[in-house]
């Protein structure tokens, strides 16, 4: 039988289903508790899939896996002995959780940048139109303001302000 670590090491890979989970301990010394996950295991190579039970320490505040959920775990092909394979999976691992929150705030400083920079052009060029290039239609142009603030790139005082530089 693997113990923990070589089984995570050697172990061979497959994808889980958590169908029920039970805390085993509600009083303890430190703040880990143990948890006793039922998994369905269906593994990579196609072999039949089966059931097994993996009990595993989490913190009491901490990422631990819930029913429903299907994440990757190792297992021992003999004796069908599974351990949960949760590095750099943002749903139990921190570190995976904040580089996973720095990429999408670096995606978000990009567009609020690029909605920024449309703006700007927009407002310096005066082009509110959907007509051609250029279009002086005050209808065009106040379809086209009100398209941008319901898409979220104008704010209310910007809408009003290129309003009111359309309608005179």
């Amino acid at each position: 039988m693997f113990d923990r670590k070589r089984l995570l090491k050697h172990g061979a890979t497959a994808e889980a289903t958590v169908l029920s989970v039970d805390e085993r301990s509600h009083l303890t010394s430190n703040e880990l508790r143990d948890y006793d996950h039922v998994l369905e295991v269906r593994p990579d190579d196609g072999t039949p899939s089966f059931q097994a039970t993996v009990r595993d320490k989490f913190w009491i505040v901490g990422l631990r896996p819930k029913p429903h959920d299907v994440l990757r775990v190792r297992y021992d092909p003999k004796s069908h002995e599974v351990v949960f394979d949760l590095d750099g999976d943002p749903r139990y691992d921190v570190d995976a959780l904040e580089a996973q929150t720095e990429e999408r705030r670096a995606s978000l400083d990009s567009e609020r940048a690029g909605i920024d920079e449309f703006k700007q052009r927009l407002i310096e060029s005066g082009g509110m139109s959907t007509g051609g290039a250029g279009s002086t239609d005050p209808i065009d142009q106040m379809e086209r303001l009100v398209k941008l603030r319901d898409l979220g790139a104008l704010t209310p005082e910007e809408f009003e302000q290129q309003k009111a530089r359309i309608l005179g």
